[in-house]
């Protein structure tokens, strides 16, 4: 029975996961998967940033430190975050990204973002 109840629970579990859409987005190479809120329109930053949402708003600085940290440690060569400007540098330049392109991702922000801080870095 137990062994039943196990395989009906991992059956369920991986249905759920077939079900959820994938997040995708266009790279110059290629397809790249994005998970978490890096998916949220730049508007839906501005909004949550604008009203004060601080869970929200915490939640996708957050997303924005990881995709800027996980790319700087990937990439080979000049560490792109040298010298590191201030976070609040990096959302200021997402405010001003978001304000300008609101049907756009928070991912496309962060990944232009990332451009920018590598062709400084490069200078």
């Amino acid at each position: 029975m137990a062994k039943q109840v196990y395989g009906a629970a991992l059956a369920l579990a991986m249905a759920g996961l077939m079900a959820v859409p994938a997040n995708v987005v266009w790279a110059a190479d290629g397809v790249r998967m994005v998970y978490g809120p890096g998916m949220l329109t730049c508007a839906g930053w501005r909004q949550h940033r604008s009203t004060g949402n601080k869970a929200a708003t915490l939640q996708l600085q957050a997303w924005i430190d990881g995709f800027l940290s996980g790319y700087n440690t990937a990439s080979e060569g000049t560490d792109f975050l040298a010298p590191q400007p201030t976070k609040d540098a990096y959302y200021a330049w997402i405010d001003n990204y978001c304000s300008q392109n609101p049907l756009n991702k928070v991912v496309q922000a962060a990944a232009a973002l990332k451009n920018e801080l590598t062709a400084r870095a490069h200078r």
